[in-house]
């Protein structure tokens, strides 16, 4: 989904909206970093960056106007390395 089509609900969000995609894009990068070097010894640093994609995908939904349907497609496609409790996952897991 482009950028274009996601809304916020609200115009005063939109930095807000284009800061978590900021914040969702380099988290991602660097825990993907992460896993190529070596997955099992950083195991609790992945944990903890895919905490904060997760907080990222939650938070884009509650700005965009669509919710959950208009967020873009990387975050529908995002799974966390290890498993992590349903509660603090976004609906899209």
């Amino acid at each position: 989904m482009s950028k274009r089509e996601s809304v916020p609900k609200y115009l005063s969000q939109l930095d807000e909206m284009n800061a978590v995609d900021k914040i969702f894009n380099r988290t991602l990068k660097q825990r993907n970093k992460i896993i190529k070097k070596n997955s099992k010894v950083d195991r609790d640093r992945i944990r903890t960056l895919d905490l904060k994609i997760s907080m990222c995908i939650k938070k884009r939904a509650k700005v965009t106007k669509g919710g959950y349907n208009d967020i873009p497609i990387n975050m529908w496609e995002w799974k966390p390395h290890f498993s992590i409790d349903k509660k603090l996952l976004p609906k899209t897991t």
